[in-house]
């Protein structure tokens, strides 16, 4: 029989920003990013905040908010679906004006979804 050893990842410890749906932005580097299944606050430097929001991979919905484009599912209206297997969609809403920002940044296939959806 073999023995499989099934190593979950501390998103804790290893928090990935691109594994993240989206983040916001709060006072003195506090930053909290919403994933899958969790919310976590963590505290970053103004270097690592301002790196952070010039990353391509997420756009700017709002003051203090942005979304990670190559998470986003689906456009539905004014609301942005994030969907993973195992933990089903979360969402967030967004302005108009910036849905269809984020609808001309969405990488590949995303693009066709939404078109399709909205």
């Amino acid at each position: 029989m073999m023995n499989t050893v099934v190593e979950e990842q501390n998103v804790y410890e290893d928090l990935d920003p691109h594994d993240t749906y989206f983040f916001k932005i709060g006072v003195r580097g506090l930053v909290c990013f919403h994933g899958r299944n969790y919310s976590l606050k963590k505290r970053l430097s103004a270097e690592q905040t301002s790196k952070l929001i010039s990353d391509s991979s997420f756009y700017r919905i709002s003051t203090n908010c942005y979304v990670n484009l190559f998470k986003v599912h689906a456009v539905q209206d004014n609301v942005l679906l994030f969907r993973d297997e195992y933990h089903g969609i979360k969402t967030i809403n967004v302005s108009r004006r910036n849905i269809e920002g984020v609808k001309r940044l969405l990488p590949g296939t995303n693009r066709a979804l939404a078109s399709r959806i909205h």
